[in-house]
């Protein structure tokens, strides 16, 4: 990536990306994948984490309530995480090719830039949302993604289908350990994924209690998800839809290098053919009313889905762009994914705002079809307000902080007039 005429290099020898050098393809789908995240996300959101798997924990599950579960958990879950993940992966590949005054990668600065992302992950995680994914990614980005930059595209794929392979082989192992278990560890594990309804109900009031009930009550959650759960699902999960989007990238796909038709194809097979395992898995859940064990093997039906419905989606908006259509929605997207961080931390605190007790207490009150309406909301909100920011400024206030932690200098933060927008 060549210097822009009358650039300096940054304190280490490194240039921070301007605008003007971003590749609309990655940022359109980091926008769609961000927005579609809150999809799921707002299920322990706006309710106890236990709403989030078993969807007859608080809500009546039938109606529009069902059909809003349903929709979800076919169209977006995993698969928004799924895409977000092999953009993720890109990234590395990207920041790599930075320029440097050595000449070499800019490798201390990519595990400072990741060591940043976790800290920021850990904050949110303990003290906004529990749901925090920002601390996954900053470990995969540490542990795998710098030392595999410079596999071939095939190399990169045959390690991707094996760390999927080795999250879904756990994922299995888990449902065949069920006999094996003793009745307190059954009884831990359907609290988390069965929940009654009187558990239910107890987990909300802690979420409607003050800020330091709901930062206590959390805390053990939290350490689940970032240490078991990440090993035993978000390490190869994230892990290899990452290795897939870098051998993606290296193949010309994801920078939008291929032609129309073969994304085209690519959208209508692996969308329609992803969605249809994903439907079937649902399918079967409600059959077996999402009950331990058998929904850990049911489970792998959406889980083999939805990769092959990320790459689809990401297909389907790369043929969008190829074609040249909807180009306002896409710059509205664009925007929406420059500021993907900001973004992200902005569905959390409103979310807090308006559901904990600590503000406003709706927690419990929206069911699954009312969190979809909130979830509209939020996306027309950040739809509209990122590229007025966009305009006017070159990141997000959260892209801004990472930046400048990383690099250890304040970055502008103004837009320079000789920039133009994606």
């Amino acid at each position: 990536m060549p210097l822009i005429a009358g650039q300096r290099l940054g304190p280490y020898g490194v240039i921070p990306v301007s605008r003007g050098e971003r590749l609309e393809t990655l940022d359109v789908l980091r926008g769609f994948a961000l927005l579609g995240i809150l999809a799921m996300n707002i299920r322990s959101m706006a309710a106890p984490f236990g709403t989030y798997p078993y969807p007859y924990a608080l809500f009546e599950y039938s109606g529009l309530n069902r059909a809003a579960y349903l929709f979800t958990s076919v169209v977006f879950d995993l698969k928004m995480m799924g895409l977000f993940s092999m953009l993720f992966g890109a990234g590395v590949l990207l920041y790599a090719a930075k320029p440097t005054s050595s000449g070499r990668p800019p490798r201390a600065l990519w595990f400072r830039r990741m060591s940043v992302l976790l800290l920021i992950g850990l904050v949110h995680g303990y003290f906004i949302w529990a749901g925090d994914v920002l601390v996954p990614y900053a470990l995969c980005g540490i542990l795998i993604l710098w030392w595999f930059r410079r596999m071939s595209a095939s190399r990169l794929l045959a390690f991707a289908i094996l760390f999927l392979a080795i999250g879904a082989l756990l994922g299995l192992g888990h449902g065949l350990d069920w006999q094996t278990m003793t009745e307190a560890e059954r009884a831990e594990e359907a609290a988390v994924m069965t929940p009654s309804r009187e558990l239910a109900q107890q987990h909300l009031s802690q979420m409607l209690g003050s800020y330091t009930d709901f930062v206590t009550a959390n805390a053990p959650l939290v350490v689940l998800f970032e240490t078991l759960y990440f090993v035993a699902f978000f390490l190869w999960r994230c892990g290899g839809m990452m290795l897939l989007g870098m051998a993606l990238f290296k193949w010309g796909f994801l920078d939008g290098r291929r032609s129309a038709g073969t994304y085209a194809w690519t959208a209508v097979v692996c969308t329609a053919g992803g969605l249809g395992l994903s439907w079937y898995g649902a399918s079967e859940l409600e059959r077996v009313r999402y009950a331990m064990p058998a929904r850990t093997v049911i489970d792998l039906w959406n889980y083999a889905g939805a990769v092959l419905a990320s790459v689809g989606y990401a297909a389907a908006f790369l043929w969008v762009i190829k074609r040249g259509l909807f180009a306002g929605f896409r710059r509205r997207l664009a925007a929406v994914g420059q500021m993907a961080l900001t973004n992200y931390l902005c569905q959390s605190v409103i979310s807090s705002v308006v559901f904990l007790g600590w503000a406003f207490g709706f927690a419990g009150r929206l069911d699954y079809a009312g969190q979809l309406v909130f979830v509209a909301a939020i996306w027309a909100l950040q739809l509209t307000l990122s590229p007025l920011w966009i305009a006017h400024f070159q990141f997000g206030p959260a892209e801004w902080l990472w930046r400048s932690l990383t690099y250890r200098a304040r970055q502008p933060m103004q837009r320079e007039a000789s920039l133009t927008s994606v």
